[in-house]
C-alpha cells in the first residue's frame, strides 16, 4: 500500500506540471558537455607548448578553488579522457527520508564516470560527469537517471589576464549521499556555495552553481580578480505531503578579490562580495522573499610545511530583506559576524582536511536565508593489502533567528566511509560503503523534515583505458 501511494504521489500533478522544470537544465547540460568535449581539442591545435600552469595551494578565501584531497606525491592524470563504469547493490533503511513512514528497500545502482583533464601553457580544463541510475525492488518512483557534473576551465589571455569558468550541477531523485562518488575536496569552500548538508523533504532536487572570473596578474605576487556568479536550487513536492512546498532560490553575486603573496608560501587577501537572492514558495516567510547580503573578508593562507596548508578568514556581513511578503520575513538584526578556516595535511599514507565556517547562507529549501555554522572533515588512509579507506563527515546548524517572528533551528549530520581495493584485473576496484544521515528540526517546520537514514552498498568499478591528448 505504501508503494502504491508513493507512486501515485510522484506521478500526479507534480509529475505532469513540472516536467519542463527539469528537462530544460538537463538539455543545457547535454549541450554544454558536447561543447566541453570538443573545446580542448580545438584549443590544443592553437597552443604548441604543453607546459602545465597550476594554481598555488595557498589560495585565500573567496576564490572557491578546491582540489581533491590527495596523498603526498599523488597527482591526478593530466591530458587525458577517462571513462569508468560501476555497478553496486545496496540496502537502504529509509528510502523516503521520513521517520513517520519508514520504508526499507534494496536496489541496484549503475553508473558511469567521464573525466577530462587538459593542462597546457594557457589552458587548464577539468571536467567530471557522473550519470547514475538506481533500480529499487519495491519503490519505482526513483527509477530515473541522476546527474552530477563539475567543470573548471581557465584560459590565459595574456601574461597578465586569465579568464575562467566554474560550474557545478547536481540533479537527483530521492536522497543519495555518495553514490555519485564525488571526491573529498580540500581547502576553503566557496562563499557563494549552496547548503550541502541540510536535506529537504523533496522528491527531486536540482542545484546549479556557476561563475565567471577575470584575474589581472599585476605581478608575481599580486592579483586582482573580478567574479560574477549565478546559483539556483529547485525542489519537487514533499514526498509525503504535496501541500508542503519548499523554497526555490535564484541568486546572483558579484565580487572583488585582492590577493598578495608575502612570500612564496604565504598570502593575504581582501574579498568584497555582493549577493542578491530571490526565494519563492515555502511555508515560513510567505511565497516570496528577496535577500541581499554584503560581505567583507580579510583572509590569510599559508603552506606552513610541505604537507600542511592552512586558511583563515573573517569579517562582517550586512543582511537585509526587501519585498517581503510576510511580517515574519522582517529582519531582527542586520550585521552578522562571519568567519572560519581550514587545514589540510597530506603525507604518504594519510590525507586529512578540516574546515569550519560561520556565515549567512541559503536554508536548503526549508528556510530562506539562515545563519549557518558547519564543520566538514575528510580523511583518506592507505591500509594493508592495497586497501584504502575514505571518511567524510559533515555537521551543520541552521539558525533562522535572523527574522523577528521565527525561532527555528535545524541540526544536520552526514557521514560516510568507503573501503576500496584494486582487484586482480587491472582497472577494476571493489568498493564497500556505509552512509548515515540525521536531521532534527525545532520550530515551525513540519515533522517530516526530521529523519534518520542508513545505507550499505557493495560495488565494483571498472576503469577503461584512458585516451591521451596528442602532444
Amino acid at each position: 500500500m505504501l508503494k502504491r501511494n508513493h507512486d501515485s504521489l510522484t506521478g500526479s500533478e507534480y509529475g505532469r506540471g513540472s516536467s519542463h522544470l527539469w528537462t530544460g537544465p538537463l538539455r543545457s547540460l547535454s549541450t554544454s558537455l558536447a561543447i566541453i568535449v570538443l573545446l580542448p581539442l580545438a584549443l590544443a591545435a592553437q597552443i604548441p607548448s604543453p607546459t602545465v600552469t597550476g594554481i598555488p595551494q595557498a589560495t585565500v578565501y573567496g576564490s572557491g578553488y578546491q582540489v581533491p584531497l590527495e596523498f603526498e606525491g599523488e597527482r591526478a592524470p593530466a591530458d587525458q579522457v577517462s571513462l569508468s563504469m560501476g555497478v553496486s547493490t545496496l540496502y537502504d533503511d529509509n528510502v523516503l527520508g521520513s521517520n513517520s513512514e519508514r520504508l526499507a528497500d534494496e536496489a541496484l545502482s549503475f553508473d558511469a564516470r567521464l573525466g577530462i583533464e587538459r593542462r597546457t601553457k594557457r589552458l587548464t580544463l577539468s571536467l567530471g560527469y557522473v550519470p547514475f541510475f538506481l533500480l529499487y525492488r519495491q519503490t519505482t518512483s526513483y527509477d530515473r537517471v541522476n546527474h552530477a557534473a563539475n567543470l573548471r576551465l581557465s584560459y590565459r589571455l595574456s601574461p597578465h589576464f586569465v579568464v575562467g569558468l566554474q560550474e557545478t550541477l547536481d540533479y537527483q531523485n530521492g536522497i543519495y549521499p555518495t553514490l555519485s562518488e564525488q571526491p573529498i575536496l580540500s581547502g576553503p569552500p566557496s562563499p557563494t556555495g549552496l547548503n550541502g548538508i541540510i536535506i529537504p523533504y523533496s522528491i527531486r532536487t536540482l542545484t546549479d552553481i556557476s561563475g565567471l572570473y577575470l584575474s589581472f596578474l599585476k605581478s608575481r605576487r599580486t592579483s586582482i580578480t573580478l567574479t560574477g556568479g549565478y546559483n539556483q536550487s529547485k525542489y519537487g513536492r514533499a514526498q509525503q505531503n504535496p501541500n508542503l512546498p519548499l523554497y526555490n532560490g535564484n541568486g546572483l553575486s558579484g565580487g572583488l578579490t585582492l590577493q598578495h603573496y608575502i612570500n612564496a608560501h604565504t598570502s593575504v587577501g581582501v574579498l568584497m562580495l555582493h549577493q542578491d537572492t530571490v526565494y519563492q514558495g515555502g511555508l515560513i516567510f510567505g511565497t516570496r522573499q528577496r535577500t541581499q547580503i554584503e560581505s567583507g573578508y580579510l583572509s590569510l593562507a599559508s603552506e606552513v610545511s610541505p604537507s600542511v596548508t592552512i586558511s583563515l578568514f573573517g569579517g562582517p556581513q550586512y543582511v537585509r530583506s526587501i519585498d517581503q511578503a510576510s511580517p515574519a520575513a522582517a529582519l531582527s538584526a542586520h550585521f552578522q559576524s562571519s568567519g572560519g578556516g581550514s587545514i589540510t595535511k597530506q603525507v604518504r599514507k594519510t590525507a586529512l582536511d578540516l574546515s569550519i565556517t560561520r556565515s549567512v547562507t541559503d536554508g536548503g529549501g526549508l528556510y530562506t536565508s539562515v545563519l549557518n555554522t558547519r564543520a566538514l572533515f575528510g580523511a583518506r588512509r592507505r591500509l594493508v593489502g592495497r586497501w584504502e579507506a575514505s571518511l567524510n563527515v559533515g555537521a551543520a546548524r541552521e539558525d533562522a533567528s535572523l527574522f523577528r517572528s521565527v525561532n527555528g533551528r535545524i541540526d544536520g549530520l552526514i557521514g560516510g566511509v568507503i573501503l576500496s581495493r584494486p582487484l586482480l584485473r587491472q582497472g577494476s576496484t571493489l568498493r564497500i560503503s556505509y552512509d548515515y544521515m540525521h536531521q532534527l528540526c525545532t520550530g515551525p517546520l513540519p515533522a517530516i523534515a526530521n529523519f534518520d537514514r542508513n545505507q550499505v552498498a557493495v560495488g565494483f568499478d571498472y576503469q577503461l583505458k584512458g585516451l591521451n591528448f596528442g602532444r
